[in-house]
């Protein structure tokens, strides 16, 4: 069984592997959730590099570097207003094509809007417009 699920992990981090188009989705959907209330909280920053990190396929097929680097990248477009925001939500919009991918973009938002423990009304929102992308309801995921 357990051989199964690593061969399984171990094929997505290679299906995966050299597409920044799933990290960039990811960070941007972190970033989106984070800046959702108009300010980005530390414990916010340190729940999305703990998600991405934790995540099996990405961090064996990013370095943390990367991965963090990434997440400053969306992070400052999420502070560039509307333009920067649309700019956000065109990256997760490249992934729409594979439903397991919306999952994964999902659930990383959602551990950064629960990062204080509390899911607000814009936050809900944004998880909303990012679930709306994929075809998936924020509830399934709760």
């Amino acid at each position: 069984m357990f051989k199964g699920l690593k061969a399984k992990l171990g094929g997505s981090a290679k299906r995966i592997s050299g597409r920044t188009d799933l990290l960039e989705a990811i960070c941007a959907a972190s970033a989106l959730v984070a800046a959702a209330d108009g300010d980005v909280a530390d414990s916010e920053i340190d729940a999305a590099i703990k998600s991405v990190t934790s995540n099996e396929a990405l961090s064996t097929a990013f370095s943390n570097t990367e991965i963090t680097g990434c997440i400053e990248k969306m992070l400052d477009r999420a502070n560039g207003g509307r333009v920067g925001r649309r700019a956000l939500m065109k990256e997760i919009e490249d992934v729409t094509a594979s439903p397991e991918e919306g999952e994964i973009v999902l659930l990383t938002a959602l551990d950064i809007a629960d990062a204080d423990g509390t899911i607000d009304d814009d936050e809900r929102k944004v998880l909303d417009n990012i679930a709306t992308v994929f075809g998936l309801k924020v509830s399934n995921y709760e």
